[in-house]
């Protein structure tokens, strides 16, 4: 809700760090269109704003992205306010083609776990989050499912993709010190 909204607000604009990712319609970061975003500023919470959802899996109410946006980008651009991200190349093309420049791009985490170690074959989230976290995670083909019968995101009922997205920026924003940890010079 508009309400909801600005307490979030609130709250991005307070914290030290903000996790974020996109809920998309395409694995290709130039075709797909924005369906939602999950934010995180304190690890065990997340928020998902809906904002691109087809009609009929929008039960609860999808705020308009104009709105969204113009609300959630003083803390988005905010340079004393860390940005994190799991792929963040991903989001932030996504985002950018939606009108928002995140800034700064602080810390990724699958680049990372990448540095840490090269051979590596946590890169993905869901599998990086059960490595360094002992977290299981709710893998994507659950919710949009496979082969002749996977659809897009935007298919998905909010009441479904609010809590897949949440984890996804709550595991990012817990993986950012242990990765960072790992980084430092011994």
């Amino acid at each position: 809700t508009p309400e909801q909204l600005d307490s979030l607000v609130q709250e991005l604009n307070a914290a030290k760090g903000i996790s974020f990712d996109v809920e998309t319609t395409s694995t290709n970061q130039m075709e797909a269109r924005l369906v939602g975003l999950a934010l995180a500023t304190r690890p065990g919470h997340g928020y998902y704003i809906p904002v691109g959802h087809a009609e009929d899996m929008a039960t609860q109410l999808q705020l308009d992205w104009k709105i969204v946006r113009e609300a959630i980008q003083p803390a988005l651009q905010n340079p004393v306010i860390e940005k994190y991200a799991h792929n963040a190349k991903y989001d932030y093309v996504v985002l950018q083609r939606a009108g928002l420049v995140v800034h700064p791009l602080s810390f990724d985490t699958m680049l990372g776990e990448w540095l840490d170690d090269p051979a590596s074959r946590n890169l993905g989230l869901k599998n990086l989050a059960w490595v360094r976290l002992d977290a299981e995670m709710t893998e994507i083909k659950i919710l949009i499912g496979t082969g002749k019968k996977q659809k897009t995101m935007d298919f998905v009922p909010v009441e479904d993709a609010a809590p897949y997205a949440a984890a996804d920026v709550d595991m990012t924003l817990q993986l950012v010190p242990l990765l960072r940890t790992d980084l430092e010079p011994k």
